[in-house]
């Protein structure tokens, strides 16, 4: 078969030793050299590999540890939040349960805060004021039977001075907030 060749200028580079035996010789063992050399550089490049993927491993495991830890910070964390929401939980209940003792006693010593409590709480737009049922020790206690007095005076003919101890409470409109 006939080769066929592009056309264009074509030069041919040939070099010899075969004249020189110590040139070949040195050929030679810079050959050698370079093949040891080559062989050298492989080996590097193969210890330098290894050691990038021993270090690719210890960085994916160092990695993979510090989410193992920061998980089990993220537990500890979640259980430290609700062993505190619980104690919060427990003090307030046992701070409203003490403060309820309290006011059971105080209710219960007083009678008359309860129908207070209910009349505060009817309105805010109430005025109220409690007397009590006896008069003693109040400080418009003659006031109060004065006011009283004009509208019991017929129908109290029983001769007494003192008209009998109820308990009054008196309401009035708060004049409306302004802003």
């Amino acid at each position: 078969a006939k080769a066929e060749l592009f056309q264009g200028a074509w030069a041919w580079l040939m070099r010899g030793y075969r004249n020189n035996p110590e040139a070949a010789k040195e050929a030679e063992e810079a050959a050698k050299q370079a093949e040891k050399l080559s062989a050298d550089l492989a080996a590097e490049a193969k210890k330098a590999a290894d050691l990038a993927a021993a270090a690719a491993k210890a960085v994916e495991e160092a990695a993979a540890q510090a989410k193992v830890i920061d998980s089990k910070a993220e537990v500890e964390r979640q259980k430290n939040l609700s062993d505190a929401e619980a104690n919060r939980i427990r003090v307030t209940a046992a701070a409203d349960a003490e403060r309820m003792k309290y006011e059971a006693s105080v209710l219960k010593s007083n009678p008359m805060l309860i129908q207070k409590i209910i009349a505060e709480r009817l309105s805010d737009k109430l005025q109220i004021m409690m007397v009590p049922m006896d008069g003693k020790n109040f400080f418009a206690n003659d006031v109060m039977r004065s006011a009283f007095s004009g509208a019991n005076s017929s129908s109290s003919d029983d001769g007494s001075d003192d008209p009998a101890p109820t308990a009054t409470a008196s309401a009035q409109r708060k004049p409306p907030k302004r802003p």
